[in-house]
C-alpha cells in the first residue's frame, strides 16, 4: 500500500479556508492608500494619517487584509477632501455646522470651557493635540474660528461628535 505525503502547510490550507475579508490588499488598493496617504502626510503633518498599514500593518505580526485597506483608505480620504456640499448646508457661523459648537457657548479658553478628561477647549470643543497637528492657535475667538474652519475643510462635519460625517 502507497501511502501519499503531503507537505503540513497543504494539509492545514486545506483545513482552514482563508476568510474573504483576510485577502492581502490588491496591488490598486495598495497603491491608492500609499498615495492617500503621503498626501495626509503632505496636507495635515506626518502624526495626523497614524500608522502606514501597508507598510507596518495593523498590529504587529499582523498584515493588513483588503478590507481593511480599503475601509482605511476611505478614512485618508475624507481627511484630505473638502467639506462636502451636505454638510455645508447645514452651516451655522462662519459656514461651520451649527453642531460644530453648543449653541450659548462663548468663545471663551478658561477652565470653565475645558472639557476636563479629553483637554478639549472652547466654542468648538478642539483637543490641543488636533489643533497642534493642524498648526492652529486656540489662544484667541479668531484662531479657535480658524481653527475649526481648517478642521471643517480638511475632515468635515463629522471631526465633531454631534455632528453627521
Amino acid at each position: 500500500m502507497k501511502r501519499l505525503i503531503l507537505p503540513a502547510g497543504a494539509l492545514l490550507a486545506a483545513a482552514v479556508p482563508v476568510a474573504a475579508d483576510a485577502k492581502p490588499p490588491t496591488a490598486a488598493h495598495a497603491h491608492a492608500y500609499e498615495r492617500a496617504y503621503r498626501q495626509v502626510v503632505r496636507v495635515l503633518g506626518r502624526r495626523a494619517p497614524g500608522r502606514n498599514i501597508i507598510k507596518q500593518g495593523v498590529a504587529p505580526h499582523k498584515a493588513a487584509t483588503d478590507a481593511k485597506t480599503v475601509a482605511s483608505l476611505a478614512t485618508l480620504e475624507r481627511m484630505i477632501a473638502p467639506a462636502s456640499a451636505t454638510a455645508s448646508s447645514a452651516a451655522g457661523t462662519g459656514g461651520l455646522p451649527a453642531c460644530a459648537s453648543e449653541s450659548g457657548t462663548n468663545y471663551s479658553t478658561g477652565s470653565e470651557n475645558t472639557n476636563a478628561s479629553s483637554g478639549a477647549t472652547g466654542r468648538y470643543q478642539i483637543t490641543p493635540s488636533t489643533a497642534a497637528n493642524y498648526g492652529c492657535s486656540l489662544a484667541t475667538q479668531a484662531g479657535q474660528d480658524a481653527c475649526a474652519q481648517t478642521i471643517y475643510q480638511h475632515q468635515g462635519a463629522g471631526a465633531w461628535t454631534g455632528c453627521a460625517g
